[in-house]
């Protein structure tokens, strides 16, 4: 199985290679010093993913995630900060900026592992539904055209294509997934006193709510079929 591809973006020669080191087993990963770097690369290789440094010289990370979301052939690629600054208003200003997630260095190995499989598999999950309802299309042109009522040939067809109920699957597990990282951040907010780790929780939270809001917007926001 071909590996996702990954951009490392990060001015500290240190973190690259932490990083390479931590994910080069999973995935093929292009380690790049600077935001400029990072567009050179992109010029002959799309990645599944980016991680993402905020502080740099030059283009600092802000300034390059406002480029690649304005970029049609960029704008749908995840963006992971992995920075420095754990206060909640850079978190926040990078979230409103479009980043899939904003995790604080220095990193854990397993939480970063696990962020990204997330954040792969909901894209991932995103292509299924384009290609489910491009399948449904096609499934929908030679029984509309026979002389079923447009009802029951939609029906007919979609009810063929949920029997492979893969996309089903993935997208149940990945909401479950989600729910129950909110619960546990939800748990620690109340236990604790301490205000800066009841904001890093509300902060993780936050990010689980939109995973899960941008899965059913990519069910919900299908186009309606044969209309």
């Amino acid at each position: 199985m071909t590996k996702k591809k990954i951009i490392v973006v990060d001015d500290n020669p240190a973190n690259l290679n932490a990083c390479k080191k931590t994910l080069k087993d999973l995935y093929d990963v292009f380690p790049a010093p600077s935001a400029e770097k990072m567009f050179e690369i992109m010029t002959h290789i799309i990645p599944d993913l980016i991680l993402l440094d905020v502080e740099m010289p030059g283009t600092n990370g802000y300034e390059a995630i406002r480029v690649l979301k304005s970029n049609n052939a960029y704008k749908e690629i995840p963006v992971m900060f992995l920075s420095a600054m754990d206060d909640a208003q850079s978190e926040m200003e990078g979230l409103d900026l479009g980043a899939a997630d904003y995790i604080h260095k220095p990193f854990v190995s397993a939480l970063l592992i696990k962020r990204i499989e997330t954040h792969i598999s909901v894209i991932e999950g995103k292509k299924e539904l384009v290609n489910l309802n491009r399948s449904i299309k096609e499934l929908l042109t030679p029984k509309i055209n026979e002389t079923k009522p447009r009802i029951e040939a939609e029906e007919e067809a979609i009810k063929d294509l949920l029997t492979k109920e893969s996309i089903i699957f993935r997208m149940g597990h990945e909401i479950r997934a989600s729910l129950n990282n909110i619960v546990e951040m939800i748990e620690l907010s109340i236990k604790s006193n301490d205000i800066d780790v009841i904001k890093q929780c509300l902060g993780k939270a936050d990010v689980e709510t939109r995973l899960i809001l941008e899965i059913i917007n990519g069910v919900l926001d299908m186009p309606e079929n044969g209309g």
